[in-house]
């Protein structure tokens, strides 16, 4: 008797060490824990998800927080991948950011717009540096900036705090939409369009097929029903759909949104979501994020991108200087 008893006993045993060795990953939402909780997680083992949402006009048929909505199902995804492939690893997921820098509309040199609700480049760069010295003080190596909004300066700032947490740091933060193999794989996922859709749609700059079709597939429910009846409003080249937008009466829109379809939406989808975790997978395994290349690096590159730029930084320098007279001049 006794020794079947200590028979028993060795095998669970046995199998509570084995599962104390490969202990499968959690995902935590930071606002849930309290102090001992936070301080009880291995920084070593302990990936933190930085998600935003860009409140942004998306012309007459798509929400405001589109790149919101398609953040937080990203950051969704992201950790539950997270925690099925990596055993043993906490996912500490943030609240969402709901702010970003320079809306679309600013294209067109357009920068108030109905919808568009934007800071700085500046201070959303002042903001991650915040948040990134705040994790860095307190131990966190592995930080992930999950914020799905293109602007030149908008991902410069964010990829300017993930370099500042590196370097103070020596961590790792990553603002994923900045890096070309994640964007790839939207991209990838678009090469499937017929001659006549891509003709149409164009370079689909903001809320064309592309975003209408992801909306379809994640939030039907926020598509206006006539965005079937959207006139195509796009342009062949960077030039031409920067002047489009320009113009008196621009929609919000480059593209051609009423080619959009969900099951359209659901392939790019799958093809985007699958990037973000296979380049995150690697980054966490060691690869230096250094060896991606940025998707800011190559806006650069493109002339009318370097335009608003260029006007983007002189409207932020000339805000703040307006605030610090304002300071300057406020009774005390």
């Amino acid at each position: 008797m006794w020794s079947h008893m200590r028979s028993h006993w060795l095998a669970l045993a046995t199998l509570t060490l084995g599962w104390a060795v490969v202990l499968p990953a959690q995902v935590r939402h930071v606002g849930d824990l309290n102090t001992r909780e936070i301080r009880a997680l291995d920084r070593a083992r302990t990936v933190v998800l930085l998600q935003g949402g860009m409140l942004e006009e998306h012309g007459p048929y798509l929400p405001a927080f589109t790149d919101g909505i398609l953040s937080a199902r990203l950051t969704q995804e992201l950790a539950d991948g997270i925690a099925r492939e990596r055993p043993g690893w906490t996912v500490l997921v943030f609240p969402p950011l709901a702010a970003g820098a320079s809306g679309s509309n600013e294209i067109g040199h357009q920068f108030t717009f109905a919808g568009t609700y934007a800071l700085r480049p500046s201070t959303l760069r002042a903001t991650f540096v915040d948040l990134a010295s705040e994790l860095g003080e307190q131990g966190f190596r592995w930080v992930l900036v999950v914020h799905v909004h293109g602007s030149p300066l908008h991902i410069g700032a964010i990829d300017d705090a993930s370099d500042y947490f590196r370097d103070a740091y020596r961590g790792t933060m990553v603002n994923l939409w900045g890096l070309l193999p994640v964007l790839g794989g939207w991209g990838d996922a678009m090469i499937g369009m017929s001659a006549a859709e891509k003709a149409a749609d164009g370079l689909s700059l903001h809320a064309g097929m592309d975003e209408h079709s992801l909306m379809l597939h994640l939030r039907p429910d926020l598509v206006s029903p006539d965005y079937r009846q959207a006139p195509p409003v796009a342009g062949a080249t960077y030039e031409a759909a920067f002047a489009t937008a320009a113009r008196p009466g621009w929609p919000g829109y480059l593209g051609a949104p009423h080619l959009a379809s969900a099951e359209f939406g659901a392939r790019i989808w799958r093809s985007f979501s699958q990037a973000t975790l296979t380049t995150s997978l690697q980054i966490l395994d060691g690869t230096d994020p250094a060896r991606f290349p940025r998707y800011v690096t190559y806006l650069k590159t493109l002339a009318p991108y370097r335009a608003w730029i260029d006007s983007a930084t002189t409207r932020d320098a000339r805000a703040g200087a307006r605030l610090a007279d304002w300071l300057a001049r406020r009774p005390r």
